[in-house]
């Protein structure tokens, strides 16, 4: 019925459905929770478009709701392309998400290039591996406080520390 009224003011259906699409985030997404309704709206109609999906994860409250997190599980097994979406709003999410997201280099790639901290939700696949940790050290140098200390004894660790930022090794 609203999109209705707006297409007959607007006389023009792109315009107006943009217009209605607006309306629907901020009816629906605006206190920042999400429900049973707004997700099955994400799922059925916002899925696939870039443009809504980024206005609505600026809307929601990633912060101390754990049924937000089973909502936006939901929403992941539907579509794992909004992931890095959600990751780069709230990359603390990581330690809620199942093991095939904290063993994704990727996705802790991405997390680790903005805090070092979050290299502890990494699976521990990702945690020993040697050639991702050394990958992972050109990104953030201080990844180094975050792995076992077994692999800081490691000679190729060592050695990427002493090339790139000695002086890591005073601070120890």
């Amino acid at each position: 019925m609203i999109l209705t009224l707006i297409k007959k003011i607007i006389n023009n259906d792109d315009i107006a459905i943009h217009i209605y699409n607006i309306y629907l985030i901020k009816k629906n997404y605006n206190n920042g929770l999400l429900n049973l309704n707004n997700t099955n709206l994400i799922l059925n109609r916002f899925i696939n478009d870039n443009y809504y999906i980024n206005l609505i994860i600026e809307k929601i409250n990633f912060k101390n709701n754990i049924y937000n997190i089973y909502l936006i599980k939901k929403i992941l097994n539907k579509n794992e392309m909004i992931i890095n979406k959600i990751i780069k709003k709230y990359p603390l999410i990581i330690k809620d998400l199942d093991f095939k997201y904290r063993n994704n280099p990727n996705i802790i790639k991405d997390i680790c290039f903005y805090n070092s901290y979050y290299f502890k939700f990494a699976s521990n696949n990702l945690k020993k591996d040697v050639n991702f940790i050394i990958n992972l050290l050109d990104i953030n140098i201080f990844i180094y406080f975050f792995i076992d200390d077994n692999l800081k004894k490691n000679k190729d660790i060592v050695k990427k520390i002493n090339n790139c930022y000695p002086i890591l090794f005073d601070l120890i």
